[in-house]
């Protein structure tokens, strides 16, 4: 009765419920004699000889007192603090692992987590996708915007032995413009950097943009200002590799590569029959950062949901319902990939702005994204050409909302009459997305025959196959961003010079190039961003595409593994150096 009284008492006193307090009792221990219960009497006892103002609030100051002072960091007998050793196995998002790691020709998903373990890059992306200093400890840029200039951290080794110089950093980028098979990065440098032209067509045997200045001073030249360079040189593939291996060992150099990060090479994992199918890195012991508390980790695609089960593992994509009856600390990201449906603009009726809208109209985004789902991969409605998540972006809360009759009714001024047939849509998918392209076939199907259109479903190997198609067709198309900056969103996906856009949508706007150009020369950061988000309303109104997703990763993390962060870029920049794993080795 006495307890029950005391609760009645703590409502009318702004207290929380006795558990709160059962909660400092757990952190002060058993050996401490003051139990809850006197604690949340003495609160109530003490606030009722209160003048009425301190009545209401001292209570809660004292109580936020406690919490703060209970909770603080080493006083709880359960906490275990970080221990050094131990091997962390993780399976990668990803199907498959090619023996080679290089930044700028990845050849599976799973190699980008591992090669920012072994590489680092001049810069890097913080928590909230700010630029912070790695290999270089500070710039300074010009009063033109068009020369940078990159002071490097002293003292700084690769895993062979060598210190860091300049050098490194001027082969590292001048062999992104090198033409090869694959290659596709050297399209954010080569209408840009001094130079860079004539060395990627073979008239030059350096890139003059690229100074070497001394030892521990580079410096990046421009033709005109480019705001996005501090993003791009903070992206994966602009990592700094040695200069020497890189020269004398060719691609050999990546099969067992040197690089300045907090885990080196050890060996690849092999099964049986000697098939690669991980590899093993180990602690950087000369590391220039703090160093990693983990021995060692090992990555491997083959892993299995029933090694996870056994804790044989540490790591892996939350793929299978059957983890949610594991005991595992679940984490989610956002992977940094938009799904669009893409139009053939060229080809008739899709060249019509008016059909291109009707099609939008009649879509059910959430009905779609069911059809989309996977445990480790989750789509969330996008309603954003631009990412809502980039720094100064924020999500359009509503797009138009589905309305077929107004789909209707736009089809008729396109020349569409009500009952007339329509030619129908090819609509293309990738093979290897197969499974889910099916699902989302069969819904947008059901949506669209609403309107009268007809879908026919069309496999491609790869997005260059769509040159042949001679029907119009609807694409689903997937964007992975190579740097969290809007124009790696804008240009590369409708910009007329753009190779997606000339082999898929086919779109063109005066008004979009004007912008673009504009933003190039633009120095103040809002003013900036101001006209992605007008080139932005200009595509929602033009509408070559219609966003429909952005997906979210999801992954399953053993309990005994600690000083995980998530970070802010997706899971391939996930930073192993800071992980510890409890209890056992």
């Amino acid at each position: 009765m006495a307890i029950k009284h005391g609760q009645k008492m703590a409502e009318f006193l702004f207290l929380p419920p006795l558990s709160t307090f059962d909660f400092i009792g757990t952190r002060l221990g058993p050996e401490v004699e003051i139990g809850p219960h006197l604690l949340y009497s003495f609160i109530v006892i003490v606030s009722l000889m209160l003048k009425p103002f301190w009545r209401y609030w001292l209570p809660s100051l004292m109580l936020f007192w406690l919490l703060s002072l209970f909770s603080a960091p080493g006083l709880s007998q359960e906490e275990v603090p970080a221990r050094p050793g131990g091997t962390l196995r993780v399976r990668p998002f990803g199907l498959s692992l090619a023996p080679s790691l290089d930044p700028a020709l990845p050849e599976a998903d799973v190699s980008f987590l591992i090669i920012d373990q072994i590489f680092e890059g001049l810069l890097r992306f913080g928590a909230n996708l700010q630029i912070i200093p790695e290999l270089a400890e500070y710039w300074t840029i010009s009063s033109d915007g068009t020369k940078y200039t990159f002071y490097l951290r002293k003292g700084v080794h690769f895993h062979h032995g060598r210190e860091l110089s300049a050098q490194d950093v001027k082969l590292s980028l001048e062999r992104l413009l090198r033409p090869q098979k694959g290659a596709v990065f050297y399209q954010y440098f080569i209408s840009r950097l001094v130079g860079a032209k004539e060395f990627y067509e073979g008239k030059s045997k350096e890139v003059s943009g690229l100074v070497v200045r001394d030892d521990y001073t580079f410096e990046v030249q421009l033709l005109k200002p480019y705001p996005s360079l501090l993003s791009v040189l903070a992206a994966p593939f602009c990592k700094i590799l040695p200069h020497d291996l890189l020269l004398a060992q060719g691609k050999n150099f990546f099969y067992k590569p040197s690089g300045t990060g907090p885990f080196k090479f050890a060996y690849w994992l092999r099964d049986s029959r000697l098939n690669i199918i991980g590899v093993r890195l180990e602690r950087n012991e000369n590391y220039h950062g703090r160093k990693p508390f983990l021995e060692a980790v090992e990555f491997s695609p083959t892993y299995s949901l029933d090694q996870f089960v056994d804790q044989e593992i540490d790591i892996m994509p939350y793929y299978s319902p059957t983890l949610s009856r594991t005991d595992c600390q679940v984490i989610e990201n956002d992977s940094f990939r938009l799904i669009f449906l893409g139009f053939s603009c060229h080809l008739p009726p899709l060249d019509n702005p008016l059909v291109r809208r009707a099609i939008a109209l009649t879509i059910d985004k959430r009905d779609l994204v069911r059809a989309y789902f996977t445990f480790e991969s989750m789509p969330q409605v996008l309603n954003n050409i631009i990412h809502p998540r980039l720094p100064g972006f924020f999500p359009l809360e509503k797009g138009e909302e589905r309305n077929v009759f107004l789909a209707q009714n736009l089809l008729s001024k396109a020349g569409f009459s009500s009952g007339e047939v329509l030619p129908p849509l090819d609509f293309c998918v990738l093979k290897h997305d197969r499974w889910r392209g099916e699902r989302l076939y069969q819904r947008l199907k059901e949506q669209l025959s609403e309107i009268g259109l007809t879908l026919r479903l069309r496999f491609l190997s790869s997005y260059e196959a769509a040159s042949s198609l001679k029907n119009p067709y609807l694409v689903l198309f997937l964007w992975s961003m190579d740097f969290p900056d809007p124009e790696n969103i804008i240009r590369p996906m409708f910009s007329a010079a753009s190779a997606t856009n000339r082999l898929l949508f086919h779109y063109e706007s005066e008004r979009l190039e004007s912008l673009l150009t504009r933003s190039e020369g633009e120095k103040s950061w809002h003013r900036r961003n101001d006209l992605f988000r007008e080139m932005e309303s200009l595509l929602l109104d033009d509408l070559p595409v219609v966003p429909l997703f952005f997906l979210q990763q999801r992954m399953a993390v053993q309990n005994i593994v600690h000083g995980l962060t998530v970070p802010a870029f997706g899971f391939s920049f996930l930073d192993m150096s800071s992980i510890w794993k409890e209890g056992k080795k």
